[in-house]
């Protein structure tokens, strides 16, 4: 005997086990606590959903969608807690309780709904491009040339996009089951569709025919059921209850066929369509039991050995990409607002009445491009006052001829040489 023998699997070829591998989905029914997690919360569902429809009927259009959301959220919590059980199974770990599992599946709806959010948003870029690819492809006598190898790439690229994001839905959902965040199981699905697309897609169609194998087992089993369930129901409740669930099937409730409405037909369809629900709900999870836990194992196969922390980096970095633009193009647009720049400059108050003006050094020049004085402007020429420029005459015996009289400003009442044409103080042009 070899110690350490590799496994069947990894010498080549197929495993011993690989075609008891393909029936493993089908272990999914032996989870119990999974069928009464998915079968309670669709139950509810059917039961909420029902019971707007009745309120529904006389009050709007608003009461019908709240009752579908909460049948919608129902629903994802049955879902979504069902796949966190049977992750554990898959893993080979102690199941959780169920009412952890029932929370865990109503913490991961908006997860799901963020993910589903991102992959339609990348659906809709990549039909974006090819709507602006169709409108080149008008342009006259060019267009039908380039539409000649526009419209097969087109088809191309929108199958591998629509069948590449659906693989990443339903491989991203386990990894959010297991406890992943958004970011991760993303870049992790990315990953396993580059690198194992065909294997992914090829173990997807094997658990999506053993799912619809189980199916067919299902509905058929119930509608043989129902043959002669409605026969005898027929003969026991007779014509008022019989009447109801036949009017229901036709579409009218307890109505009769002469128009009068039979109160006791109405109670029976009424019941008949809840029963029903329940049927289909019961049906539903079955089927979703196997394929839901198939899922899981396809996800554990196609992730091992498999390294994601290339792609999830460079995910991370194009979202810090996509951020830092988004705060640069917001920075802008308050900048081009007034929002984010400079401050304006403030325009010069007025001058109170009275105040002194502030002497100026240079000849006064228009009020937009006039530099104001320095501060030490006014210091230079002393203030001048009347009794200091008035004409002195001449000492007695003096040759020297009588100073003329010195010219005074009239706006600051300072001398003023008789040659200038603006005051040296504050700028005025004088007489």
């Amino acid at each position: 005997m070899i110690p350490n023998a590799p496994p069947a699997a990894m010498r080549g070829g197929l495993a011993p086990d690989a075609l008891a591998s393909l029936f493993q989905p089908i272990n999914g029914l032996r989870n119990h606590r999974a069928l009464i997690a998915m079968l309670g919360c669709m139950i509810v569902g059917v039961l909420i959903a029902g019971l707007f429809s009745l309120i529904a009927a006389s009050t709007g259009v608003v009461i019908a969608f709240l009752g579908g959301v909460m049948f919608f959220i129902a629903g994802a919590t049955g879902i979504n807690a069902a796949g966190v059980l049977l992750m554990d199974q898959a893993r080979g770990l102690p199941p959780r309780r169920l009412t952890d599992a029932l929370v865990d599946g109503v913490l991961c709806i908006p997860k799901f709904i963020l993910l589903g959010l991102s992959l339609l948003a990348v659906a809709l870029l990549v039909f974006i491009v090819l709507a602006i690819v169709y409108v080149v492809c008008k342009i006259p006598l060019l267009g039908p040339m380039l539409f000649v190898a526009v419209f097969p790439l087109s088809v191309v690229i929108a199958g591998l996009t629509l069948c590449g994001l659906s693989l990443c839905l339903f491989l991203a959902l386990p990894a959010i089951w297991e406890g992943a965040s958004v970011a991760h199981a993303l870049a992790q699905a990315l990953t396993i569709a580059r690198g194992r697309l065909i294997e992914s897609m090829l173990r997807l169609t094997v658990v999506g025919l053993l799912a619809m194998t189980v199916g067919m087992i299902v509905f058929g089993v119930l509608f043989i059921g129902l043959m002669p369930t409605i026969g005898m129901s027929a003969a026991v409740l007779g014509s008022d209850g019989m009447g109801g669930v036949l009017g229901m099937l036709r579409g009218h409730g307890g109505v009769g066929d002469d128009g009068s409405v039979r109160i006791g037909g109405a109670a029976y369809a009424i019941a008949a369509g809840l029963g029903a629900g329940m049927l289909w709900a019961l049906a539903g999870s079955l089927l979703s039991l196997v394929y839901l836990y198939g899922l899981n194992l396809v996800y554990l196969r196609v992730i091992d050995g498999l390294d994601v922390g290339a792609t999830e980096a460079a995910l991370k970095a194009q979202l810090d990409d996509a951020k830092r633009e988004a705060a640069e193009l917001g920075r802008k647009a308050k900048a081009a607002a007034g929002l984010g720049g400079e401050p304006a400059p403030q325009a010069a108050a007025p001058a109170r009445p009275g105040a002194t003006p502030s002497p100026p050094t240079t000849p006064a020049v228009p009020e937009a491009t006039a530099p104001y004085p320095p501060p030490h402007a006014a210091s230079e020429t002393p203030p001048v006052h009347a009794a200091d420029i008035a004409p002195r005459e001449p000492p007695p015996g003096s040759t020297t001829p009588a100073v003329a009289k010195a010219r005074i400003c009239p706006q600051c009442l300072s001398a003023v040489a008789s040659t200038d044409l603006y005051c040296g103080v504050c700028g005025v042009r004088l007489p």
